[in-house]
């Protein structure tokens, strides 16, 4: 965790001291940079930050005004090697936030994290204003319930968070500092995206954050992240000074969660509330944002691998040893480098057979995807009806919540024993 820096409240000062920082891998690097231009755009005088969560790479170089590339390993986050290889590239994208945030408090009065697939389109006047005097702010998924048999609703809110993690703001005082230790401290331990147990990487722990944070206010402002989670609830329109939501508030940021920039009128892939082509007024902001992404060179950049995916000689560390490294953390506590090729997570891996022999990534799959697997979903079907026959219902039904407790792999451990 980065070193604390006391802050007294009467001590602060409220002042244009302000910086905003997005995250990703190089491979997002587009994104982050339309993200920056047009952040930029509306507030000239604030830094930006890039921090590259990614293998340093001499070649990344970028000069434009008022930006800063910070490569994730000088953050300053202690025993980060684990870290990185615990986990994955978008658990580790969001868990190191809280920490990258702090950096930049110890410089401004006031820093926001915007993810990188975000573009703004007019000032964050009313972020800036609430920060005054709350500690942090963050935005809810929606303003208004909905459970209509799409995804996403409520339901899958209960699973992800009520709060959406791709934006939040800080303010250097002393509870924002203290939100930033806890959050720290929660996300590095616990910051895995397995919802089925309830964890969701950083999101899922700032539906605790109003209780124990006061001063942490909650914006409903239906102009700040627009998203396909919220377009049941707001509609676009052109307006004579910019682009309006619900025909009043003017649009501030949309986030182009799970977009794909080849196909912009399917809106998003995690969702299956609007048919592709059936939301013009988002599709054409959508078809901009995508040439946008195309002039910053997203087609080059998106061949990039994330160098964490791989031992230092190239073997692909798969999703399954990632987890079962981290369930073994206490047992490998005195590996100081995991990614050696001739250390002991290698040598754990090879023997228990968590590598594959083509060395290719794995895919990461949505549940819009299960229609692909339909033949082996059948035969798990068989299965378990067998194994309600044999085992009648009672010890059924405790066979399922255990595999509900070990469907992570975290919990599956015991079976490797004492690996020293």
């Amino acid at each position: 965790m980065i070193e604390n820096s006391e802050v007294r409240s009467d001590e602060r000062k409220m002042s244009s001291s302000s910086a905003t920082l997005t995250i990703c891998a190089i491979n997002y690097l587009p994104k982050a940079l339309v993200l920056y231009e047009t952040y930029r755009r509306w507030h000239p005088d604030h830094d930006f930050h890039i921090v590259l969560v990614d293998r340093k790479d001499a070649a990344i170089s970028i000069d434009r005004p008022g930006l800063r590339l910070i490569w994730v390993e000088d953050i300053g986050i202690e025993r980060f090697q684990q870290y990185a290889f615990e986990f994955d590239v978008i658990e580790l994208s969001t868990n190191i936030k809280p920490a990258a945030l702090k950096l930049l408090l110890r410089t401004y009065d006031v820093a926001l994290y915007i993810d990188p697939d975000i573009k703004i389109y007019a000032p964050l006047a009313p972020v800036h204003e609430a920060l005054k005097t709350a500690s942090l702010v963050v935005t809810p998924h929606t303003n208004l319930p909905v459970v209509d048999g799409n995804k996403p609703d409520d339901v899958d809110l209960l699973r992800f968070g009520a709060y959406n993690l791709g934006f939040v703001g800080v303010s250097r005082c002393d509870e924002g500092l203290r939100f930033l230790d806890w959050w720290s401290d929660r996300c590095l331990e616990f910051g895995f995206y397995e919802p089925q147990i309830g964890l969701a990487v950083d999101q899922k722990w700032i539906d605790l954050a109003p209780a124990f944070f006061p001063a942490l206010q909650i914006l409903h402002d239906p102009g700040l992240n627009l998203a396909f989670w919220n377009l049941h609830e707001r509609t676009l329109s052109a307006g004579p000074q910019g682009w309006l939501v619900n025909g009043e508030y003017p649009l501030r940021f949309i986030h182009f969660s799970s977009f794909d920039a080849s196909r912009p009128d399917i809106i998003a892939h995690k969702q299956n509330r609007f048919a592709p082509g059936s939301r013009p007024d988002f599709q054409a902001l959508a078809e901009d944002y995508a040439a946008q992404l195309h002039a910053e060179g997203s087609e080059q950049f998106a061949k990039r691998q994330y160098g964490f995916d791989y031992f230092e000689d190239g073997t692909y560390i798969t999703p399954a040893l990632r987890r079962f490294y981290a369930g073994l953390l206490k047992q490998f506590a005195d590996v100081a480098n995991p990614f050696d090729p001739k250390g002991r997570v290698m040598a754990f891996a090879r023997k228990n057979g968590l590598l594959v022999r083509t060395n290719a990534a794995s895919k990461r799959h949505t549940f819009q995807d299960l229609g692909k697997f339909s033949g082996p979903i059948r035969f798990i079907h068989i299965l378990l009806r067998c194994a309600l026959r044999l085992l009648g219902p009672h010890r059924y039904y405790m066979l399922m919540r255990y595999v509900a407790h070990i469907s992570s792999l975290r919990n599956q451990v015991e079976m490797f024993g004492n690996i020293k």
